[in-house]
């Protein structure tokens, strides 16, 4: 196990010091033993603000490696190795704390049921039902996610690990270097992932159909015992292992105190460590990049804002950022997406629709259709309501509660957190507003006066609260206002800013308000269909045709809420006037699919 990273030996006393220097000199004369093999990425550094670093920076190894493949050269993904040049924006990375804002924040284990009652009811046999608390900050995303109890996939990896997602489809073998000791939340017995164990991932994404974007994740073992989480000669299809030998990939060469084992994204998930720079007209920091794969497959397939005429399919981070751009920076993980094991078929999946909510049904039903034995379903990538070892008729053992279940055994969509999606188009995109604008705003140093963009990716509303900001302030020794807050709406807004607070927050209530009755509603349209449901299979009258529409009306109006409230992390407000349209779609929806399971019970007259 490591225990140091920068700064470790002469080369990389050297490289610290260029750092500092500025001096380009060293650095490029260490970097021409790289030069043969990787020309590209040699040219890209000196031509960026990293021109003062040594390969050796973030290839540890690298100084040794020239015309030896066999000696293993690092790729830092770790928070540490930029902290050492970037203090700020890594120290308030790596900060976080427990404050709730009205209708979200970080507060540890803060289940979702506390403000939506019935949602057990609503999402009946599926894993979110087991647990499901409000996300907290960034810094503990990996953790978090370790420590969950429900059911969890490869998939979901690739947002809370910026290896995984940067090796995901690159056709390379991975080697697990360090013996590692794996226990989820979910496992009942712990794993140890042992060293020598190799690991592949990649997407099927043009595989025949039903296995159209499948995952294929493989894991070999030293002794030769494979495990994998699809159907490979000689593997046994395991789940658990393949998530664990994928989160032993993630952590095992770090620390135990580093900081990227709580968080799994290092910078690089966002920046080009070969290209940062800054744009020599505008001065606009350049050198993103887009690492999930799925995201570059779904932008290649409909643009980066399929709502915006002509959007173009290519990502280009060498350049200022678009509007969509930087969204679609954001959406690499704040977007819904179809991650993980079919409850229907049992076929692992990995795909971003990359659609706003009223189009769901149309990109699934045309991506992910029935087939063969489930040829009378619409979609078969989710799951089906009520079913499942934790439905509702077996919850109690399983320690799932419902408060009113009425299981109706049909497909419905899980949504997941489509933050971009649902920012298109909308009032502060219009403006362009880019999500870093609200989220990670300029902060000044009190000493000094140095301005630095601020890491701590958090609600703007915790940034406008007195409690939160001033120890965040205090700990990094950061201006306030004469309000005694941050107020990121001051980069467009003027006036008095702690009013943009309460405006948001304000809006944010009469969503909710909304949300709540659309969540009676969809209790109401289960609890009928059920109703018809059970008469029709005690051999009643029940007219199927008005039952079927019940159902999709159902499914409908589900979708919206799901999506738009549940999975969604703003309470509406990132697009305030498109939330409260399709919740009153979803009410309507809802209503009518009530009144047609009802109306299916009556019997024609003769």
């Amino acid at each position: 196990m490591k225990t140091s990273r920068i700064c470790k030996g002469a080369v990389m006393a050297v490289s610290f010091a260029v750092i500092l220097s500025g001096w380009s000199g060293p650095a490029i004369a260490l970097n021409e033993e790289c030069a043969p093999c990787h020309q590209q990425r040699v040219s890209d550094i000196a031509a960026s603000s990293h021109k003062g670093l040594v390969c050796e920076t973030c290839h540890e190894g690298a100084a040794n490696h020239g015309g030896n493949m066999t000696a293993k050269t690092t790729v830092h993904f770790d928070l540490e190795v930029c902290g050492t040049c970037h203090a700020d924006q890594y120290a308030t990375y790596t900060y976080g704390d427990s404050y709730k804002t009205k209708y979200g924040g970080s507060p540890a284990q803060y289940s979702k049921l506390n403000d939506f009652i019935h949602y057990n009811d609503i999402i009946d046999g599926y894993g979110f039902t087991k647990e499901y608390n409000e996300e907290r900050s960034h810094n503990v995303m990996l953790q978090d996610h370790f420590d969950v109890t429900r059911g969890k996939y490869d998939t979901c990896l690739q947002c809370k690990s910026t290896k995984l997602a940067y090796y995901w489809d690159s056709g390379k073998e991975r080697v697990i270097e360090n013996d590692t000791y794996v226990k989820g939340g979910h496992m009942a017995t712990g794993i140890t992932v042992p060293k020598g164990t190799k690991v592949s991932m990649k997407t099927a994404r043009d595989a025949p159909y039903p296995k159209t974007h499948e995952v294929q994740v493989l894991v070999t073992l030293p002794s030769g015992v494979m495990y994998s989480s699809y159907d490979y000669p000689g593997a046994s299809k395991n789940g658990t292992w393949t998530w664990s030998a994928l989160y032993a990939l993630t952590v095992n060469e770090l620390p135990s105190n580093s900081p990227t084992r709580l968080s799994g994204n290092g910078c690089n998930h966002c920046h080009n460590p070969h290209k940062v720079a800054r744009d020599t007209s505008t001065g606009e920091l350049i050198g993103w990049r887009i690492i999930r794969k799925s995201l570059i497959d779904a932008i290649g397939r409909r643009g980066l804002n399929p709502y915006e005429s002509g959007s173009p399919k290519v990502f280009n981070g060498d350049k200022p950022l678009t509007q969509a751009e930087y969204v679609a920076l954001c959406g690499q993980c704040h977007v819904e997406y179809v991650c993980g094991d079919s409850p229907i078929d049992h076929i692992d999946r990995d795909y971003f629709p990359w659609g706003k909510v009223f189009d769901l049904e149309t990109i699934y039903s045309s991506v992910f259709p029935g087939y063969g034995e489930f040829s009378g379903l619409k979609y078969i990538q989710d799951w089906k309501h009520g079913t499942g070892p934790l439905s509702s008729p077996f919850a109690p053992a399983n320690g799932v509660y419902y408060n009113t279940p009425y299981p109706i055994n049909e497909e419905l969509i899980k949504s997941q957190h489509p933050e971009a999606e649902t920012y298109w188009n909308s009032r502060h995109y219009g403006n362009s507003a880019p999500c870093f604008i609200c989220h990670m705003p300029k902060v000044t140093k009190t000493t000094g006066g140095a301005v630095f963009t601020s890491h701590w990716m958090a609600s703007p509303l915790k940034y406008m609260a007195p409690a939160p900001v001033a120890a965040f302030a205090q700990t990094f020794g950061l201006n306030l206002d004469k309000d005694g807050i941050i107020p990121p709406c001051g980069a467009c807004h003027g006036g008095t800013l702690p009013r943009m607070k309460t405006k948001a927050e304000n809006i944010q209530d009469g969503i909710y308000s909304s949300a709540l009755t659309v969540q009676q509603a969809l209790v109401d349209s289960l609890a009928a269909i059920k109703a018809a449901k059970d008469a029709l299979a005690a051999g009643k009258y029940v007219n199927t045709t008005l039952l079927k529409s019940a159902a999709d009306d159902h499914r409908a109006a589900h979708v919206r809420w799901e999506n738009l409230i549940i999975s969604e992390n703003s309470m509406g407000f990132h697009n305030p006037s498109e939330v409260d349209g399709e919740l009153r779609n979803a009410l309507s929806l809802a209503q009518s699919a009530k009144t047609k399971a009802q109306d299916a019970l009556i019997p024609p007259r003769r």
